[in-house]
């Protein structure tokens, strides 16, 4: 890789808002998303919560601007809060994680653009280990969590700046097509990495030399001996094995609607109309949500046309699809198959599942007045006969 320092910042993530509680149908079986609890952190600037510990029973939090690590109680109490950033030893220096996420034996993983570090209870450094990345990416608050699985013993982590972001976000240009759409599997006892799962041959993004702008990305999750991914574009769940990572299955997904714009030639400049259709008004899917063994929820938003996105933009207001409710959805799936039904996406930003059919919702901040607190909502999945 050249001498690239390009600085990505990334502001926000998407939310999404909508109504409270949905029900659909699917044959004799309806769904529903139902608010069951609630709480309230109070701190001086935003909190974004990335994580929880069902043995310790906390979540794993970062205070936007002032930089602290949060864990907190399930009531929403600060627990404790500690500042890693600046230089010196057991320090993060002056970067904010992309990945922050409890993992193996109570280990805190913080993972940065050219690290991942670990840390115990205490917050004492237990280890810090180089990640090969292309460039400095930089945030105001973590992405996500990185993910693990424990191979012999030992954690195996799926690390890099494409874990979290879309590929063209990073290198625009060939080669970061080529070389940012795989995963890379770290071994921290010997600090190796490896690329892992390529697109498929038969994917959108390998029939085409041009690129998706905005849509080469990919959610996951890790169930036992597998990975599941789904990408950006991708109309089939992808199950790989954690083994070797060979292809075990697809699992095929419908989407109601799901517009598609086509592809750009590399270096497309961003403000050109058909980067625009690409990167605000297309099809996507968003993320993949492991709510229990028998059930995932897909979220995904279904595009625009060009006459709908007119007339939703303006000046004052220009349009940004996380905003377009009405046109993000979930799709239900149940023991491994799509069921026929489709949920309105709740209020707020969905972060992650919490297990047991429940998940995670960081509800709406304020626009007319600055807040010195962060709510959240649980939400619990539910059968209704």
């Amino acid at each position: 890789m050249k001498n690239l320092y390009a600085l990505l910042i990334i502001l926000t993530m998407i939310s999404c808002g909508g109504s409270g509680e949905n029900k659909t149908l699917s044959g004799e079986l309806s769904y529903e998303l139902v608010k069951v609890d609630s709480f309230t952190v109070e701190n001086l600037t935003k909190v974004r919560i990335t994580d929880y510990s069902e043995s310790e029973n906390i979540f794993l939090g970062y205070s936007e601007a002032e930089n602290d690590v949060l864990e907190i109680s399930p009531k929403g109490e600060i627990l404790k809060r500690v500042n890693l950033s600046g230089e010196g030893p057991e320090k993060l220096g002056n970067w904010v994680p992309l990945g922050l996420s409890f993992g193996p034996d109570d280990k805190r993983v913080f993972q940065l653009p050219f690290q991942l570090v670990t840390y115990n209870k205490d917050y004492k450094q237990l280890e810090n280990i180089r990640i090969q990345s292309p460039l400095p990416v930089r945030t105001n608050s973590p992405l996500g969590k990185t993910a693990y699985f424990i191979e012999n013993g030992n954690p195996r982590y799926l690390v890099g700046p494409t874990t979290f972001l879309s590929a063209h976000l990073l290198i625009y240009n060939e080669e970061g097509r080529d070389t940012l759409q795989n995963f890379s599997l770290l071994y921290p006892e010997s600090g190796q990495m490896k690329s892992i799962i390529p697109y498929e041959e038969d994917s959108y993004y390998k029939k085409t030399e041009n690129i998706y702008t905005d849509l080469m990305n990919k959610s996951f999750f890790i169930d036992q001996k597998n990975l599941i991914l789904l990408q950006g574009l991708s109309e089939t769940i992808q199950i790989y094995d954690l083994s070797d990572f060979s292809l075990i299955k697809n699992i095929p997904i419908t989407h109601a609607e799901f517009l598609k714009y086509d592809p750009v030639p590399v270096g497309t400049a961003f403000d050109d109309p058909r980067t625009k259709q690409l990167s605000s008004m297309a099809g996507r899917n968003q993320r993949i949500f492991q709510l229990s063994e028998d059930y995932w929820l897909i979220r995904y938003y279904q595009g625009v046309t060009n006459a709908e996105f007119e007339a939703r933009d303006s000046e004052e207001e220009p349009f940004r699809y996380a905003d377009a409710t009405d046109k993000i959805k979930l799709l239900v799936i149940k023991n491994g198959e799509q069921v026929s039904s489709e949920l309105s996406v709740p209020e707020g930003v969905m972060l992650f599942s919490l297990g047991k059919n429940k998940i995670l919702i960081q509800e709406n901040a304020s626009i007319e007045i600055e807040e010195e607190f962060t709510k959240y909502s649980i939400y619990e999945f539910k059968e209704v006969n």
